[in-house]
């Protein structure tokens, strides 16, 4: 999809290519950006998509009011540690480049006390502050039964979960194994800056092989470091994180990771959901062709 900027004060996005009160579905402010899908019977009107508080929105506009985007003016939300985090004016999406880290919270097999999980307990936590693991009311890490995944290995947590099972069921957490997820900074700065709620999605792409992801924001990290996500993530965008079994292998640099905020229900989503709702966020934004013009710009 081609973007547009809205060339006037205001834009009203419509449901039919008419003027009338009642088909009204938003206003567009000047510099907003939205994707041409067509033009209508009436060529004085095309109808666009666009992302307006998180949400997809199609409709029609007059097109003498939008103006074809040639350069999109970026500019630096914030810094995490040395890396920018971006944004175009007239989006919501932010996008920055980094390497991969390993996350293999949620995991039934991430944690055992005898340290032979895929990760290692270190990365766990520790006594009376295990940041990683379901405890007792007494901080003590509950264990696996015979009939979870892994017994006798812990049970390891995200910062999403699903509500619908108990914190000792390892079925609340995010699977770091099946779930292509993403983990952002727990910094105050960051969220106020960007607007992002766990759960929202995000696409990951690595410049280096071209392999692409479709992910959700499942985990919260340190606050000074960005660029992390999860086992499935990184198999998705061509690397295998683990060596004899254990994580060790992560990225070192060239993924590129755009974040559309709003973009989620707070909740815990399937693979499948996560792919057919990120896809349609990605094709507005403009896919991986507008990744590719982002090389000089992260």
């Amino acid at each position: 999809m081609q973007q547009f900027q809205v060339t006037s004060d205001s834009l009203n996005i419509r449901s039919a290519p008419m003027v009338d009160e009642a088909n009204q579905l938003a206003s567009l402010p000047k510099g907003y950006i939205v994707s041409k899908i067509k033009n209508s019977e009436n060529d004085k009107w095309w109808k666009v998509a666009t992302i307006i508080e998180g949400k997809t929105l199609e409709g029609f506009v007059a097109q003498k009011f939008l103006s074809p985007v040639t350069k999109f003016s970026i500019k630096t939300v914030l810094k995490i540690g040395e890396i920018p985090i971006l944004q175009a004016n007239g989006e919501s999406a932010f996008f920055y480049e980094a390497g991969m880290s390993i996350n293999a919270d949620g995991a039934p097999n991430a944690y055992h006390p005898a340290d032979r999980g895929i990760d290692f307990l270190a990365n766990a936590g520790y006594s009376d502050n295990w940041w990683a693991l379901a405890v007792d009311k007494n901080g003590n890490p509950f264990i696996q039964s015979s009939t979870d995944p892994y017994p006798g290995y812990y049970i390891s947590t995200t910062a999403l979960f699903d509500s619908g099972f108990v914190k000792q069921d390892p079925r609340r957490y995010v699977d770091s194994t099946k779930i292509p997820y993403i983990v952002l900074p727990g910094n105050g700065d960051f969220r106020k800056a960007t607007g992002v709620k766990l759960g929202d999605f995000a696409v990951v792409y690595n410049t280096n092989n071209e392999k692409l992801a479709f992910a959700i924001y499942a985990d919260v990290g340190p606050k000074n470091q960005i660029g992390e996500g999860s086992i499935a993530l990184s198999q998705a965008v061509g690397n295998d994180p683990l060596v004899q079994s254990r994580v060790r292998r992560g990225i070192a640099k060239d993924i590129v990771y755009i974040v559309f905020p709003g973009s989620g229900n707070g909740k815990a989503r399937t693979i499948s959901e996560i792919e057919a709702e990120t896809k349609r966020f990605f094709e507005i934004w403009g896919g991986v062709e507008r990744i590719k013009t982002l090389d000089n710009k992260v």
